[in-house]
């Protein structure tokens, strides 16, 4: 973990007495929690992405309280979308953009997110520290791992040691690396319009199965995680079968296919050619004289 991060935790566990705090309480705070080797820009940053992200507000000049959700009100919960994204006008870039615009946006709308790319950030912070703070904070993490990106990988793989959601896409018909390719993995086509909307509908039940509950200590809870993570795997396990299915009945359709392309052509190809009156004629003339070589004299 960053120390950016660690530093957020804390601020976090801190404010969560529900007091206001200063930021001298809330450095003293963090060096009895063994965090010291900080620079000001660290903190400073850590304080902003808290801030931004709605986890706390400020109060007045130098002093912070928890950001509690009233009651009646809801804020909406934060997408962060990994994917390639190339410089303006490439063709990385435009793929990046249909499918924000087409499939990641509208799906989060539905469910309560937004969605969010690191382009699209406004941050003093380092593009790099952005990430790592998004990856950490958001509620639920779509990336593309089309094009193998290493950035892409890297970025998974660290959302992955948070153990919160995280949903993967890929162009249809491109290949996924050994190492991921058990991962359930939606595949879209921007050029189909069917294809988009299955994708969206099934992003929709997906998101549907996560519990996106944060819980500040995990001790002497069990018994509730295993009601949330027990239907959670259920229903992921189910549509995994489901994606399985709609797979196995296209490679089966495919197969009736090209079988029935073999028949056809096959007795296409013994299907004999119409002969003409002349040829039938000389067949049948062909046949009466070689077995009658003396009438084939007396014709010469």
């Amino acid at each position: 973990m960053t120390t950016s991060a660690r530093i957020q935790e804390k601020i976090a566990d801190l404010l969560a007495d529900g007091c206001s705090h200063t930021v001298q309480e809330i450095k003293s705070f963090l060096e009895q929690g063994g965090i010291s080797d900080y620079s000001e820009g660290q903190f400073s940053g850590s304080i902003n992405t808290l801030l931004r992200n709605k986890f706390i507000k400020r109060i007045d000049r130098g002093i912070y309280v928890i950001n509690p959700h009233q009651e009646g009100e809801s804020f909406m919960k934060t997408c962060f979308v990994v994917s390639p994204i190339g410089d303006v006008g490439s063709e990385t870039r435009i793929n990046a953009d249909k499918l924000f615009k087409y499939i990641i946006s509208p799906v989060c709308e539905r469910c309560g997110f937004e969605a969010v790319r690191v382009d699209q950030i406004n941050d003093s912070d380092s593009i790099t520290q952005t990430i790592i703070d998004k990856l950490l904070s958001s509620e639920l993490v779509i990336a593309d791992i089309s094009s193998h990106n290493p950035n892409v990988f890297y970025e998974i793989g660290y959302r992955k040691c948070t153990n919160r959601p995280i949903i993967h896409l890929k162009k249809k018909g491109e290949s996924i690396p050994f190492d991921v390719n058990t991962i359930r993995t939606f595949e879209y086509d921007l050029t189909d319009l069917d294809n988009v909307e299955e994708t969206k509908k099934r992003l929709e039940q997906t998101v549907g199965t996560f519990s996106f509950e944060i819980h500040e200590d995990t001790l002497g809870q069990d018994e509730e995680q295993s009601r949330q993570i027990f239907p959670q795997g259920i229903l992921t396990m189910l549509y995994q079968i489901q994606d399985s299915i709609s797979e196995l009945k296209e490679q089966i359709s495919k197969k009736d296919t090209e079988t029935i392309q073999a028949i056809m052509q096959t007795s296409l190809n013994n299907v004999k050619k119409e002969e003409s009156t002349d040829a039938i004629m000389m067949k049948m003339l062909w046949s009466k004289l070689i077995k009658d070589p003396e009438s084939f004299h007396n014709l010469i």
